[in-house]
């Protein structure tokens, strides 16, 4: 089954480059959240208040799940790398 993808070449790469994509939409992705956060008037009292402070920690937490995730993403770039040459060493 997975012959076929890991012998064509072109599905191979262009697998590689949607998880190269998914990695730059989520870098890039990072400064507009924290604009969005920077841009959001502060509410000091009342029921909104707890609303976002409790979004604004959420948010700040996840922002190591995002990091997480771009290691996982250079794993998987990896391993289709090397998926790749391994599909090319058989082929010559």
């Amino acid at each position: 089954m997975f012959e076929k993808v890991i012998g064509n070449d072109s599905a191979v790469t262009q697998g590689i480059l949607v998880w190269m994509g998914a990695a730059i939409m989520l870098v890039v992705m990072l400064p507009v959240l924290n604009a969005v956060l920077a841009a959001t008037p502060l509410i000091t009292s009342g029921p909104l208040n707890t609303t976002q402070q409790t979004v604004t920690t959420m948010t700040a937490s996840s922002y190591g799940l995002i990091i997480v995730v771009l290691i996982i993403l250079a794993a998987v770039i990896i391993l289709g790398v090397i998926a790749f040459l391994q599909g090319s060493n058989k082929s010559a």
